[in-house]
């Protein structure tokens, strides 16, 4: 079982404000296969932070570029 301790907020890995964590369930089995940090109301607000200072500029980057990104992590999540 795997156990991460750090969020990915502004570009970068950070720990989580607050030490409760969230058990992540395999659906197939009901198998618990990792455990999460649970964010705090602090994590959110720096995501949001993050999150609206970054608009700017993924607004302004072309649509078909911001759907290369995305379709590049899918290919990073499965493997390929």
């Amino acid at each position: 079982m795997q156990a991460h301790d750090q969020m990915y907020i502004d570009g970068a890995w950070r720990p989580a404000v607050g030490r409760d964590t969230i058990a992540v369930v395999n659906p197939a089995d009901e198998q618990v296969i990792a455990h999460v940090p649970a964010g705090t109301a602090e994590d959110v607000d720096a995501a949001v932070r993050a999150a609206r200072a970054a608009f700017p500029a993924w607004a302004a980057t072309p649509p078909a570029e911001r759907a290369a990104r995305l379709l590049s992590l899918i290919h990073i999540s499965d493997g390929a």
